[in-house]
């Protein structure tokens, strides 16, 4: 249990500090989000330790890492290949992991991708918003927004390819929505409907793949 045993601590010395110390690094953050329409059914390996069976559209829970190296693994249950990714755990920095299928050669492997959740906390007063492709078969599209201090829907990325993740958004607390449009156009494949972001709040919105021609969506929440 040593990534569980790493966070636990972390947290038992902050606790026990009677501030004449230095400041204790702060746990970096990673969770997983399975992207993989008709894909196998994931178990998220953190230097070795077994942690959360995923299916798709499925988020793991957050586990909490001491900064440095760790090795994260996808483990399907049937002969999928996945890779074991080494990474540096930066202090206090969330990562969100996008498991997606990587075809080479003819062979399916589950590749893990990684995306730093930086700049994910507003201003006070404020909410932040950012958007993410990772529907592999959709057609191309573009992406809209409506927020509670616009007037009119915001153009947010033009296109949206797959695994583009956009900057986050920053405004206003309230009712927030995401319009995906095929790419040049201004009809609507999908629209979020509203979407409520308290002050203090950040989302991601993951558009995934549906039927064919067609995306759905996932609301990730921040990391922390």
């Amino acid at each position: 249990m040593r990534v569980l045993a790493a966070g636990l601590g972390l947290l038992l010395l902050g606790a026990c500090s009677n501030g004449n110390e230095p400041p204790l690094p702060q746990a970096a953050r990673v969770r997983v989000l399975h992207t993989i329409r008709g894909g196998p059914s994931l178990t998220v390996f953190v230097d070795g330790v077994r942690g959360s069976a995923l299916g798709f559209g499925d988020l793991s829970r957050t586990v909490f890492l001491s900064p440095g190296p760790h090795d994260l693994v996808l483990v399907p249950p049937d002969t999928t290949h996945s890779l074991i990714v080494s990474f540096t755990a930066v202090e206090g920095v969330g990562y969100s992991v996008f498991a997606i299928d990587s075809m080479s050669g003819g062979t399916h492997t589950i590749e893990p991708v990684f995306v730093l959740d930086t700049g994910a906390v507003p201003a006070a007063g404020h909410a932040r918003l950012r958007l993410a492709s990772y529907a592999a078969a959709a057609p191309a599209v573009d992406a809209r927004r409506t927020q509670p201090d616009s007037v009119g829907m915001v153009v947010s990325a033009q296109p949206l390819s797959f695994r583009a993740v956009t900057r986050y958004f920053d405004g206003a607390p309230g009712e927030w929505s995401v319009v995906i449009s095929h790419a040049g156009v201004t009809d609507t494949l999908l629209p979020t409907g509203p979407i409520a972001l308290a002050e203090g709040q950040a989302r991601t919105v993951v558009v995934l793949d549906s039927t064919a021609g067609h995306v759905t969506w996932r609301l990730v929440p921040d990391p922390n």
